[in-house]
């Protein structure tokens, strides 16, 4: 099984009710390595231009996921390990919607940064078989594990799990703050509320702030966009992040409000902060720009 994608990334990368639960204590992001595969593979991927975080770290294991992500292209490694830093599942992923072969050439390094040591070098070359002949949809049986992987073409995706274990489950996320209440805040800024809240910007541009809530009516993943003039853009998307995150109540906001207020250069990225994936992508030229960030609760099926 795969992860839904939140990310992003699209994200979207989604919204629905997430049914996994979590017993792990800690939730909370950090940069600690284990030592042992993880401690390799993290190395690696930083080496390589990676930015890596952890979703969880406790006494049981990690959650961590490494990210590289720029205008045309988005790549990401997301990784489960033990205490000792066995690494017991994983998800590769690597997107370039203006070159295939980028695309390609970007998966294969991130394979073998994480693949080499970790499942051995062997599935690596199973798994590098089966995108080379044009494989999309293939099941690869390793030693290391049994591997799904999609390939696109402008997507290349492969995951697995180590034999014989069971990947942590994830913690459902969610804010206290509900969808009607940040329509009804937002409805008070000025905005027109539908699915979503927008407002004019500029001539043709329009800045956007869509809540998504599960059947609680709680809000578990928020966009924040931004399109038109670069300019207008630029200065209105930070407007946007301030309208929406002086909504959100709960314990996480401080953390995200920090995050957020230290990644204003418009660059893309992707990031887990108190527990939720956080990831800005967008386009720019001249004469038109486009920015979203969305912040939601990660999903990942190996």
């Amino acid at each position: 099984m795969v992860i839904a994608l939140l990310v992003f990334l699209g994200i979207h990368f989604l919204g629905g009710d997430d049914k996994t639960t979590t017993t792990n204590p800690s939730t909370q992001p950090t940069q600690s390595v284990a030592g042992g595969q993880a401690q390799g593979a993290t190395d690696r991927l930083q080496n390589a231009g990676f930015q890596c975080s952890d979703l969880f770290n406790g006494a049981q294991g990690a959650h961590r996921g490494c990210f590289k992500f720029d205008e045309v292209s988005q790549a990401e490694v997301i990784f489960q390990f033990q205490a000792d830093g066995t690494i017991i599942s994983t998800l590769i992923r690597s997107v370039n919607r203006e070159n295939v072969n980028n695309a390609a050439v970007s998966f294969d390094a991130a394979l073998q940064a994480i693949g080499n040591d970790t499942i051995g070098g062997s599935d690596v070359a199973k798994i590098q078989a089966a995108v080379k002949t044009g494989q999309k949809d293939a099941k690869v049986a390793g030693s290391w594990g049994d591997f799904n992987l999609f390939n696109n073409g402008d997507s290349v995706q492969v995951s697995g799990s180590k034999s014989g274990m069971e990947s942590f489950d994830l913690p459902t996320k969610e804010f206290p703050t509900t969808v009607e209440q940040m329509t009804t805040a937002l409805k008070a800024k000025q905005y027109a509320c539908t699915l979503a809240c927008r407002k004019d910007l500029g001539r043709s541009g329009s800045q956007r702030i869509f809540p998504l809530g599960g059947s609680s009516k709680a809000i578990r993943s928020l966009d924040i966009e931004a399109s038109g003039d670069p300019a207008e853009v630029k200065a209105a998307l930070p407007v946007a992040v301030a309208d929406a995150m002086g909504v959100l109540k709960g314990p996480d906001v401080a953390a995200l409000k920090t995050f957020l207020e230290a990644h204003t250069d418009g660059k893309p990225y992707a990031a887990y902060v108190a527990g939720w994936r956080v990831q800005q992508t967008g386009t720019a030229n001249d004469d038109y720009s486009s920015q979203s960030i969305s912040i939601k609760y990660e999903s990942y099926y190996v």
